[in-house]
């Protein structure tokens, strides 16, 4: 009776430290809108503007503040670390998906625009060297921008990562024109990569197909 009791216990253990997959924000549900800096100290704000998904870009250049505006017909977010082994070995597969879907470069509407979310407490101190070592282009945003508290915009990654269930990493998002989340995946498979990009081409065809 104790060893079952025991037993027993040791399940309920696993069962409540295991993640939970229904946590996660599902397909359907409206975004939760964020904005933070890229390793070169871009700030990067994803929002909704007049109904319609919205991408600032800000920068300093030559002193004086520059300020793009874009709306793209998705945003792919990607939460990792670099102490995350799966995270990397997704990074390939993004940076594919990266290069063959976004946007030109003076292009105002449509493509998919991929950041990478990083989880690093120690925010670019950390990935900004482990970036400089690898293939890859999109941008990583690491760091808080500043603003009011009040306008609902979550503004450092620890912020992002209990709405957005990042306590189990990687962890993607696909957001639609829209603003709503038509794709979320936990971990990473090879087949996750298929299924992800058949919604990327899906979101720049205007959600049909």
């Amino acid at each position: 009776m104790k060893t079952s009791l025991r037993i027993a216990a040791g399940f309920l253990v696993l069962l409540l430290a295991a993640p939970s997959a229904s946590a996660l924000m599902k397909p359907g549900q409206q975004f939760l809108p964020f904005s933070l800096k890229n390793i070169d100290d871009k700030e990067y704000t994803v929002k909704m503007e007049d109904g319609r998904l919205t991408l600032i870009v800000s920068e300093i250049v030559a002193g004086k503040s520059q300020v793009r505006r874009t709306h793209p017909a998705a945003v792919l977010i990607d939460f990792w670390a670099t102490w995350c082994v799966p995270c990397r070995a997704a990074m390939p597969y993004m940076q594919k998906l990266h290069e063959k879907y976004k946007p030109g470069e003076d292009q105002e509407q449509g493509g998919l625009r991929l950041f990478g979310i990083a989880l690093d407490e120690r925010g670019s101190k950390v990935v900004r060297p482990f970036y400089a070592k690898l293939q890859i282009t999109y941008p990583m945003l690491a760091d808080a921008t500043a603003g009011p508290g009040s306008d609902g915009i979550l503004r450092t990654a620890q912020d992002m990562k209990k709405p957005y269930d990042a306590a189990t990493i990687p962890v993607v998002y696909l957001i639609d024109a829209t603003g709503t989340i038509v794709h979320v995946h936990q971990g990473f498979k090879p087949e996750h990569i298929v299924e992800l990009e058949a919604a990327v081409k899906k979101c720049l065809a205007g959600g049909k197909g």
